[in-house]
């Protein structure tokens, strides 16, 4: 007979469900909230959608840009699951590249958006990096485990104020990765020498449209409304007119935040200015009709002066600027002027020549052309030398 007093077998309980926190989201609060075309259909174009908001979730990794020297501030969309017993104050932990890491403490699931905040600050550096967090949740599951964001390190915040005015203003992502490659291998925080580091990537400038260009872009002036002077750096070694070159260049510093004053500047000379030996100079942008528009009259032909990048004789007729010649040589370039940046940063100016070199002062600038030359037209795009005005370079060649 049983015993009425003993206890019965009592039902299983059912098993705790582990505890999972589950990342719906991060959005990067330190991002500078500029970049457009992530999904690259605009080319060089200003144009596109804005980079998604937020950069992270199981469906999108979109690309960001950071300031260097700061911290990389986070906010996670978080959805805690399993048992409710189990729901205490956990800490949500993230280690990825460079040192880079974030804690959170007391953390309560459910209790809406996280803001994390990376315990050290970006190298000072300009580069691109694969931000890949490996998360981890003490006490619970994180789900997932790993997430991945390009972050693009930048100077300063990227200038533009300038992209209804200026075709290479405005930040886009191939516009921010072709200049964080081009400026980051330069491995140097000195503007001046930023600016010296991407003008010898073109030594020499060119007034011959090249074939290998599409024609969209408008070879060798890239004035174009498909994005400007960008598309030179597809085009490296057809390089440009150089105020091309000094677009792209400023395009550049502007997006990355490269700190420092810039001036598109064209540099002249005028036959009835000291002889055509003094150097003259105007903001490009201002006076758009600067340069050398001199013309006189003599035996009822029309002379026009310019600035030629070669030896030349009075008298003799050249094939249109830069043309081949039967010797293999190539004929005398004329020029209205020569296009500068006038850079200034830490109490230095410097006048970077499309091109052509390094300056301190406008007046070594006449020093890029052979001489000044009064010319008339020839046949097909040619020109006849009426005179020599001045010469800069006597020895100097084409």
């Amino acid at each position: 007979m049983a015993d009425p007093t003993r206890e019965g077998p009592r039902p299983e309980e059912a098993p705790e469900e582990a505890p999972t926190i589950a990342l719906r989201s991060i959005e990067f609060r330190s991002d500078h909230g500029l970049l457009k075309d992530c999904k690259g259909q605009s080319r060089w174009k200003n144009a596109g959608d804005p980079c998604p908001v937020p950069e992270w979730t199981p469906e999108v990794s979109a690309p960001v840009s950071i300031s260097m020297g700061r911290n990389v501030v986070i906010r996670l969309g978080l959805e805690s699951g399993g048992d409710a017993r189990a729901a205490a104050p956990r800490e949500i932990r993230a280690a990825g590249p460079m040192g880079l890491s974030f804690a959170s403490r007391n953390l309560v699931p459910g209790g809406g958006p996280l803001d994390l905040s990376s315990a050290r600050k970006l190298e000072r550096r300009i580069q691109k990096i694969d931000l890949t967090l490996t998360w981890s949740a003490s006490g619970a599951a994180m789900s997932p485990r790993t997430t991945s964001n390009v972050v693009y390190v930048t100077m300063g915040r990227p200038q533009t104020d300038r992209q209804h005015v200026w075709q290479e203003d405005g930040v886009t992502l191939k516009r921010m990765d072709t200049a964080v490659s081009w400026i980051g291998r330069l491995d140097t925080l000195d503007p001046h020498e930023i600016v010296s580091g991407l003008l010898f990537r073109f030594p020499t400038y060119t007034l011959k449209p090249s074939p290998r260009v599409p024609r969209e872009y408008h070879h060798p002036t890239y004035l174009n409304d498909a994005g400007g002077a960008w598309a030179m750096t597809e085009y490296v070694e057809e390089t440009g007119e150089c105020q091309a070159i000094v677009r792209l260049v400023r395009a550049m510093l502007r997006q990355l935040g490269i700190p420092g004053r810039t001036r598109m500047i064209v540099v002249w000379g005028d036959p009835n200015v000291g002889g055509g030996r003094r150097a003259l100079s105007a903001d490009l942008e201002e006076k758009p009709w600067a340069g050398l528009d001199v013309t006189t009259t003599s035996r009822g032909r029309l002379w026009r002066a310019a600035l030629v990048d070669g030896p030349v004789e009075e008298g003799k007729t050249y094939p249109a600027s830069h043309t081949r010649m039967p010797d293999g040589s190539y004929s005398p370039g004329l020029n209205r002027y020569e296009a500068c940046l006038e850079f200034s940063h830490g109490g230095l100016t410097r006048y970077y020549a499309g091109g052509a070199g390094v300056f301190g002062d406008v007046q070594q600038i006449l020093s890029v052309f052979w001489g000044l030359i009064w010319f008339s037209a020839a046949e097909n795009d040619g020109f006849r030398v009426e005179k020599i005005v001045a010469v800069y370079r006597p020895f100097g060649g084409a």
